[in-house]
């Protein structure tokens, strides 16, 4: 497993810089703004004061960095130190909230490569929900990031050494960007990994990812047990139970996978899923993109599947038991 030893690999990002809100809120009063728990769902800029305005009313807004991508290579370049070169692609708006996330990235040893738009849009934030149990339910209003479209729009030397690219599933919410930015990560001999990243885009943005996995852009993937679910009862992989809406929670997870890592469906290198939270739970957020940073920090030093999962496993322990999408440096 792993890249070509001898060389740091450059692990390049795509995804949507977004500035997260966090808010303390009981299960009540959540379902009041969201009719299921957990996921993310884009929401129009109007929607997104009165959401702030509302969460204001639960508990003090705290506001740190993120977005899954980003938190990847984060993660990465943090767990890999001088074994792994790091950056991030995106859009910020002309505004304090992309000044502060550009010079936030840095300092987490992440290259940005950060788009500034022209239009007054303003950077991405998302507020994120968090209840008692560490479940999050997050709604994002995306702003700026929604105006890279293409790779076209990027510098020249984005991809020079990409050795891997990670692109969140959001990606596949603008599909033509995806399929470019994976397409020439290919062709410059780098590999691609992506997550599904909520069990709405499995939903969402099913033709988007099949198109992906079907013409072989894919080597990684990464899901949650919601989300493997999701998938294997949108494509219709296992009959439901008897007697049950819905087919076995492990039964369903295995189908899913078996369909991913298949030469004649997914035909993916890899698939992981990970299971329902386990421990300590202060949050749930950065669970996923900590566990896939993990994963990929070993995969880039040629760990085997076992190696791999159980430094993604200590990695998303340490961020179930922080506050937010952001590590102290003693977690790593």
């Amino acid at each position: 497993m792993g890249l070509e030893k001898g060389r740091a690999p450059v692990v390049v990002g795509l995804g949507d810089p977004v500035m997260d809100i966090l808010a303390r809120v009981s299960p009540e009063w959540l379902a009041t703004v969201a009719p299921e728990a957990g996921g993310c769902l884009p929401v129009a800029p109007e929607e997104m004061e009165k959401l702030l305005a509302a969460a204001a009313t639960q508990s003090e807004l705290t506001r740190i960095p993120g977005g899954s991508a980003a938190n990847v290579v984060k993660g990465v370049a943090n767990i890999a130190g001088g074994h792994a070169s790091c950056r991030f692609v995106g859009m910020v708006g002309a505004d304090a909230t992309g000044a502060e996330y550009r010079a936030k990235l840095s300092a987490q040893g992440v290259a940005p490569v950060l788009l500034e738009s022209g239009s007054g849009a303003p950077s991405a934030c998302a507020v994120c929900f968090v209840t008692p149990d560490g479940q999050r339910t997050m709604r994002t209003c995306l702003g700026a990031s929604l105006e890279l479209r293409s790779c076209a729009q990027l510098p020249a030397g984005w991809s020079e050494g990409c050795g891997l690219l990670h692109a969140e599933g959001y990606c596949l919410y603008r599909p033509q960007l995806a399929r470019e930015m994976m397409s020439l990560a290919r062709a410059t001999g780098a590999i691609t990994s992506i997550d599904l990243a909520s069990f709405e885009l499995v939903r969402n943005c099913k033709d988007s990812m099949l198109g992906l996995l079907k013409d072989g852009l894919v080597d990684l993937i990464f899901a949650n047990e919601e989300e493997a679910v999701t998938l294997c009862t949108e494509l219709g992989l296992l009959p439901p139970a008897d007697g049950a809406s819905a087919p076995d929670t492990d039964a369903a997870v295995e189908a899913a996978q078996r369909f991913l890592l298949s030469p004649t469906g997914g035909r993916c290198k890899v698939a992981v899923t990970s299971l329902g939270a386990r421990g300590c739970v202060v949050d749930t957020i950065g669970a996923g993109d900590f566990f896939t940073a993990g994963f990929l920090a070993a995969y880039l030093r040629g760990g085997s599947v076992q190696q791999c999962a159980a430094a993604g496993c200590a990695s998303g322990a340490e961020a179930v038991q922080a506050k937010g999408a952001e590590l102290p440096e003693e977690a790593f």
